[in-house]
């Protein structure tokens, strides 16, 4: 009998990887499998690896042992070798997400993998209680058998991987030297996708920032995360620029939308509150329906104390960004690396900001 090795087809469970990790991130959050998450946070970076690597080499082809770690010399169509198959795969996709799991070239070279299949009982060896429990969750997939409940273990795992990603610094390669127009084009691929206005707030944030620093105008900007409500942080817009006496500078609502007559209704709400006399509506546009509604909001407002302005980003970085120069755009790109992660933004808006960088 010709001896039939089958190794999942690295191209395939790269796609099928791609596409599962797609979804994932754009999945609302949903709780954790406790045990697998404590997997993907194991001590042991072979562990960390090996959960995934398993588990997708039997989603892309569901007839392979999930606990067989080598091809060995036996006939068994089911056999196969994760070891090739992890460094194929899942060593760059994990090295093109933050080295979310390790910066290991090579995880399975670790003793408990170097072995034909996984044991029940690992023996003398660090981590053991991890062991046992990656054993117990490998077999339970390999005894039901079922393409449906492994995709979902998978599923599960690139959820945890999510979480711990999210938890993570991304690092940016911030460019030698950018020009205006790559500025401005790299934002604008940037806030191209919708995120719910998350990556406005961090790029309007960031320019503010760039310029209480170049103009010297005010001397400390304040936000908070994208889904906490003004009332329950205690702000009266998404930003706040302070000046060194802690007095209102400049108060801007971030949209990623048309502004509409009702977002500048309930701005001079706050902004009488506050008797803040700046306040700026960061948008791409006016609500074409509402136009002479908003500017006649607008002169009202200014009679009773209050200027009130609307400017894309677009508008401020060309502006702006040209009286600070080429050190301004630097900071400023640099500044939004930090608002991504210092406000815990999304792990897909953080990879795009980091590969629209990496293309410049």
């Amino acid at each position: 009998m010709v001896k039939k090795i089958i190794s999942p087809n690295p191209e395939v469970a790269r796609k099928l990887l791609d596409g599962l990790w797609s979804d994932i991130l754009s999945e609302k959050e949903v709780a954790l499998d406790p045990d697998i998450d404590r997997l993907i946070d194991s001590k042991l970076v072979s562990i960390r690896f090996c959960l995934p690597t398993q588990l997708l080499g039997k989603v892309t082809d569901p007839i392979l042992d999930s606990l067989c770690l080598q091809k060995g010399d036996g006939e068994l169509s089911s056999m196969w070798d994760p070891r090739g198959f992890a460094a194929k795969v899942l060593v760059p996709w994990v090295m093109a997400n933050q080295s979310v799991l390790g910066t290991s070239a090579d995880p399975y070279v670790s003793l408990p993998l170097r072995k034909p299949r996984l044991e029940s009982d690992p023996g003398k060896v660090m981590g053991k209680d991890d062991w046992i429990l990656l054993y117990q969750i490998l077999d339970d997939v390999q005894n039901r058998d079922d393409s449906t409940y492994t995709l979902e273990k998978m599923r599960a795992t690139l959820r945890s991987i999510r979480r711990k990603l999210a938890e993570s610094t991304f690092e940016y390669a911030i460019p030698e030297r950018i020009n205006l127009n790559q500025t401005r084009e790299l934002v604008a691929k940037f806030l191209a996708e919708s995120s719910g206005g998350d990556r406005g707030l961090s790029v309007a944030a960031a320019l503010f920032q760039t310029f209480g620093k170049f103009f010297s105008i005010y001397s400390e900007v304040r936000r908070e995360v994208i889904n906490a409500s003004d009332q329950s942080t205690g702000l009266v817009a998404d930003i706040e620029c302070i000046d060194n006496d802690g007095n209102f500078r400049l108060a801007i609502e971030v949209k990623e939308r048309s502004l509409t007559l009702t977002d500048v209704k309930s701005a001079v709400q706050k902004a009488r509150k506050s008797s803040i006399q700046e306040f700026l509506f960061n948008s791409p546009k006016i609500n074409p329906s509402e136009d002479a509604a908003i500017t006649e909001q607008f002169t009202k407002t200014w009679a009773s104390g209050t200027n009130l302005y609307q400017l894309s980003i677009d508008e401020l970085i060309n502006v702006g960004l040209s009286l600070t120069g080429e050190a301004g755009r630097k900071d400023f790109i640099e500044n939004v690396g930090n608002q991504l992660n210092q406000y815990n933004t999304q792990p897909k808006n953080r990879q795009r900001w980091k590969t629209l960088l990496e293309e410049i």
